[in-house]
Formats: C-alpha cells, structure tokens, sequence
C-alpha cells in the first residue's frame, strides 16, 4: 500500500511538473489566430527597469478580408480590437493609448453602421514601461475578428511574446515619459483617403454619431430591420420603454400557431395535479412559469453566445430537435390515450419526499421547458433580434429584455394552470375527464405531426410527407377523434359511461374540423392561420399564381434587364410564420396585384446546406436580419431599399409597405 501511494505521490508530482513547464513556455513572436497572422517585435531592446518603449504589432489579412479596429466602439454589434498587456508574470506594464495607424471609416453593410476598417497589413504601437518583475518576455495578448463580404470568423485571440532582459543601468530621463510616436507602415498598408479616415477629426466626429463619410446627419438613416428598429429606438429612451415593448412582444407572440399545441399539454397536466389541492397547483404552475422564463433566458443566451445570432433559428430548425420534440408528444399521445401511465419509479420518487418536497417541481419546470424550445419557431423574430446584443458581451438589456418578454408569454398559460382548480368542481369528473384526455390525445398526435414534417422538410426533397399528405394524415387524425367521440373507437381507460349530449355535440365539432381539414388540402386559403403548421411547398411549386424564383442570380439579372425592382422572401422549411404568409396572404389578390411588379426571389435559409448557408450570409448582410421570415425590397441593381421583418402585423400594413417601397425602388 505504502508503495503505491508513493507512486501516486511522484506520478502527480510529474504531471504537475510538466503542466508547469507547458505554462512557462514562452508566447511566440508571429501567432496565426485564424484569418490574421500577427507578429510583435520591441523598439527598443536596450530599455532598461523603469524606462518606456513601445510593443511594434503587425497585423497581417488575406486579400478581400478586414478586422475591426478600437477607434468605434458600437458594443453591441461587431467586435473590435482589444489589446492587453497586464498578463501574469509579464516583465512590462501599459504605459499610455494604443498607437494606431488611420484607419478606413465605412459603413459596415451587416451592421449597418460606421466601423474603423483595417485591411492587408497594418502596423501598432503598444506603449509599455518596464517594471523589471517577471519572467525573460514582454507579452501582449490581442483578441479580434476578421471579415470578408460574405461573412466573419469566429474572433480569436492571439498571445505573442517578445524575448527580452533588462539592460543594465538606471533608467535614463529622456525615456521616461510614455512613447506614443507613429508607427513607419510598409508598402502593404492601404492608407484611407482624408474624407474616409480615422486621422480626420471631422470623419471621426460624425462616425461617432453613426454618420458614414459622405453622409450627412439627414441621409444616415437606411433602411433596417424593423423590429430592430424599434428596440433600438426603445432602449435609446431607457429602460422602461424597452422592457415595455419586450412585454407587448411577448403576448403578440400568443398569437402565433406554435403556442396552441401545448393548452392542451398544460391542462392536461395540471388537472390531474388538481387533486393534490388548490396549493400544490399553484406551486407547480410557478414552477412551469419559471420553466417557461427560465428557457427563453437562459438557454437564449447560451445559444446566442456560443453560435451567434442565429442560433435560436438553427435550434428551431434542428432535424435532431425536431424528432425529439415528435418522439415526445407522440409518448405525450399513448400516455393520454391511457396505454401507459408515465410514472418515477417509486424508490426515487419516496427517496425525494423523505430529503425534500421541491423534486416534484422537476416536472412543471420540464414542461416549461418544452414549451418555449416548441415555440421558437415562432418566437424566433423577436427572440433573435433582442439576443444579437449579447453576442459581443452586452448582456444587460438581453437578460431583461427576455425575462420582460418570456413574463408576458407564461402569464396566460399560468392562469390556465390554476383553472382546473375550477374543473374539479364539476360533476362526475372522473368519465369526462377520461375523455377530455384522451381527445388531448388526438390533439398532441395532431402537433408530433408537425415536428415529423419539421424533420422532413429539412432532410427530404422532394418531400416523405408534402402539403397534401399531411392534410391528410391531419383529416384521419381528427375524423378517428370524431369517431372516438362517438363510442365507435374505444380507449383502455374507458369506463364504459353511456355518451352525454355535449360529447355528441363536441363530437359532430370534430367531424367539421375533419371536413375543413380535407377541403384544405385542395385550398389553402381556407385553413387560415392554421396553414402555418403545414410544410412548404416542393422545390419548384408556386403558391396561388406567384411563381418564386430561388435562383439569385438569374432574379437579379432579370430585374437589371426589363427595369423592375426586386422582392425577396428569406424563408425557412421550418418557419411557421412564413407558411402562413406564402400560404394564406401571398396568394390573394391584394398581395398578388403588388407582388407581380416586382422581380421575385426565395431564398430558403435553415438547412445546413451550402446554399441556405449562403442565402443566410446575404440576408444578414443585406438586411442585418437574422431571422426568419424577412422580405427585403431592392433597386434593380440589387440596393437596398426597405426591409419588413416577421409576419405581416394587418394586411393593410405589409401592402402599404410593398406600394410605397416599389415607387422608391424606381428613382
């Protein structure tokens, strides 16, 4: 026993040994960090402790790629560069600003604001002061993000470390001030004109107002993404504005397709947790409410701040999500059609109670869960416009932006919780409540469907399950719930009561359901709303008597040939709010008699494909949008003219949008 502990003891103390040594191990003087390759070299490598001199930073770029440099700082939409220098046993110490070269002030296309710009290679200057304490290096660590026209790579940091030991002597007066000379640039910089430069102070000063060289304070504005805009706009005015319009978002959200499938879910649950009295409902409905606040928040940022932006849609149109979320409702399904009973094994469920009453919580919290990754198909415009802030640090007006929001979209399903406190009141609950449970049933079968289309569309083309089949499969699930409520198809728990008046009732509802589902299949327009959780149409299909287009460049050609400006729809497979629009408004004449003067483009965004990837890369950067849908208006020549984000808000709204636009499009 003894010897084994001491080779235990001498193979930590080796581990350690060489986790110390990798730590010492001095930082290199040219660093590849992704896109850029940086080196560093000393000005002066005769300073002595206590003297001043300058770091020398080289920045190298491929051809058609730039970085972000210090001078604008918009922290909530790109990253710039940042330099550090107060490092863990580093024999020097900033001594004074960055010294930097002048750099290009444009107007970023994907951000939609003016940005200090630094292509090829550039050269910096980073004031240090020795201090004598460390180890046999200066070092300098330097985070930044590098970019072309189609998109950025992920920002890097890059540590570079310069050797160097003191000279001897005292250190001399004439350097002790901080050295903040220019840096000699080589014939690879690409010096900015005076009006388009960082060194102009006029240039700078209106770039700090958000105003591009060549623009005055009147032509700034650009046309943008209208839900930004109006965060933008409310967080300008303070906080109370901004969490005042994250509120009303999160209850206009109630209003989309994908928050109906779990009232059934939540009222199915919480009357069967009815019988454990008016208390333990109310508990538990907290619960689901801070399972549902908790998601948005939590999971929103975490997404957003590993995979960007977008990430909330990507989640949305995950095939793996997606088939998780129809195995579950179709378990959902069988459990309320009284095959199984869902139950904790007992051991762990008295091993709880005996430490603790809050693991009956687990339960209405996962529920919560469930629910807002169900929705964000729906959610995800607004959810990913308010959560592009904390992709670059800011995190703040995220967090409360979404906990204002996801507040708003669980009160209602909180009052919905506590109702079956009521229910319990009725009379002969335990028949009808068999029923009303197993037609949930029917009601969840009905939403797996939609997550089994989700996955389809995103893997299959053409399509396992078309806009056909799935009416179909739709009709036979509401005409077998009809025929449930008739006695004609029998459950395991059912009892054997004899069929009340308000089930017949309920049950010749279904069969016109079934009907209008059937009609449906032939004629969308009919479905209403409720063409949302149908799947697009094949590659190639058009909607009414609009003929979309998914081949950009030949749109774009078209529209510069015969003069006509350029309508886009950046869509999703997945995206229920883009169905209703293709599907129910696009079509009618209204839209169409505006839709046909322009050149049309579709372009599908949410596959992991290299042409949805791409599509995605040019919604962003044409309109800063992230999201799905998005319509975009465009000169003939492919600028920029207007651009409408979500769902139409009325009908009168969105035409009035495309009437306006199409005039301004032409001059």
């Amino acid at each position: 026993m003894n010897r084994l502990k001491r080779l235990l003891t001498v193979a930590i103390f080796a581990i350690l040994s060489v986790f110390a040594l990798a730590q010492q191990e001095p930082a290199e003087q040219t660093v590849e960090s992704g896109k850029i390759t940086w080196s560093v070299e000393l000005k002066n490598p005769d300073t002595r402790v206590g003297e001043t001199t300058q770091l020398i930073v080289t920045g190298n770029l491929p051809e058609g790629w730039h970085t972000y440099g210090p001078q604008l700082q918009y922290e909530d939409m790109f990253i710039p560069m940042t330099v550090k220098v107060d490092l863990d046993n580093n024999i020097a110490a900033r001594e004074g600003d960055l010294v930097l070269p002048p750099a290009h002030v444009l107007r970023d296309p994907g951000f939609d604001k003016p940005v200090a710009w630094y292509e090829k290679e550039f050269k910096f200057a980073v004031p240090v002061r020795i201090t004598g304490n460390g180890s046999p290096q200066i070092q300098v660590q330097i985070r930044a993000q590098a970019c072309d026209d189609k998109g950025c790579d992920a920002p890097k940091r890059a540590t570079l470390g310069v050797p160097f030991a003191p000279a001897a002597g005292e250190a001399r007066p004439d350097r002790s001030e901080p050295d903040l000379a220019d840096v000699e640039q080589s014939a690879n910089f690409v010096m900015p004109a005076d009006d388009e430069s960082t060194a102009n102070s006029t240039v700078m000063e209106n770039a700090l107002k958000g105003i591009a060289p060549g623009e005055s304070e009147e032509e700034q504005s650009k046309p943008t993404d209208a839900t930004s805009k109006e965060i933008d706009d409310a967080k300008a005015q303070g906080l109370v504005p901004f969490l005042l319009i994250s509120f009303v978002a999160g209850l206009l959200a109630l209003l989309t397709p994908c928050v109906w499938p779990m009232i059934p879910i939540t009222v199915s649950y919480f009357t069967k947790k009815s019988e454990e009295g008016p208390g333990a409902v109310m508990k538990y409905a907290i619960a689901y409410c801070l399972g549902i606040i908790g998601t948005f928040v939590g999971l929103g940022l975490i997404i957003t701040l590993i995979f960007g932006a977008s990430g909330i849609q990507r989640l949305a149109a995950s095939p793996i999500a997606n088939g998780l979320l129809a195995i579950l409702f179709i378990v959902l399904a069988i459990n309320l059609f009284g095959v199984f009973e869902i139950r904790v094994p007992t051991r762990f469920v008295n091993k709880a109670q005996s430490k603790s009453k809050t693991a009956g919580f687990a339960a209405p919290i996962l529920l919560g869960f469930v629910f807002s990754l169900t929705t964000f198909t729906c959610t995800v415009p607004f959810v990913g416009t308010i959560l592009v802030t904390a992709t670059s640090g800011s995190l703040l007006y995220p967090i409360l932006g979404m906990t204002a929001f996801s507040l708003a979209f669980a009160i209602p399903f909180f009052l919905l919780a506590i109702l079956p406190n009521g229910l319990k009141k009725l009379p002969k609950s335990g028949s009808w409540l068999n029923a009303v449970k197993s037609y949930m049933g029917f009601l969840e079968l009905a939403a797996a469907m939609k997550f089994v289309s989700n996955v389809d569309v995103i893997v299959n083309d053409p399509l396992w399950l078309p806009f056909q089949s799935f009416g179909a499969v739709w009709f036979t699930i509401f005409a077998v719930a009809a025929l449930y409520l008739f006695g004609v198809v029998k459950m395991p728990h059912q009892d054997g009561a004899a069929i009340g008046l308000g089930r017949k009732v309920f049950a010749f509802a279904n069969v016109g359901i079934a009907l209008w589902l059937l009609a449906g299949i032939s004629n969308a327009q009919i479905l209403g709303p409720m063409v949302g959780f149908y799947p697009p149409k094949q590659s190639g299909e058009g909607t009414g008597s609009i003929v979309w287009n998914e081949n950009r460049a030949a749109v774009e050609a078209t529209a510069l040939a015969e003069g006509k400006p350029i309508f886009i729809n950046f869509t999703g497979k997945t995206c229920t709010n883009c169905r209703v629009m293709e599907y129910q408004r696009f079509p009618t004449k209204p839209y169409m008699d505006e839709l046909n003067k322009f050149a049309l483009m579709e372009l599908y965004t949410d596959r992991e494909t290299a042409e949805d990837e791409a599509n995605a890369k040019f919604r962003e950067e044409l309109t800063g949008s992230a999201t799905n849908p998005t319509y975009a208006i465009t000169k003939p020549d492919g600028t920029l003219v207007s651009v409408y984000q979500g769902m139409a808000k009325t009908d009168a709204d969105f035409i009035k949008w495309m009437q306006e636009n199409y005039t301004e499009a032409l001059k």
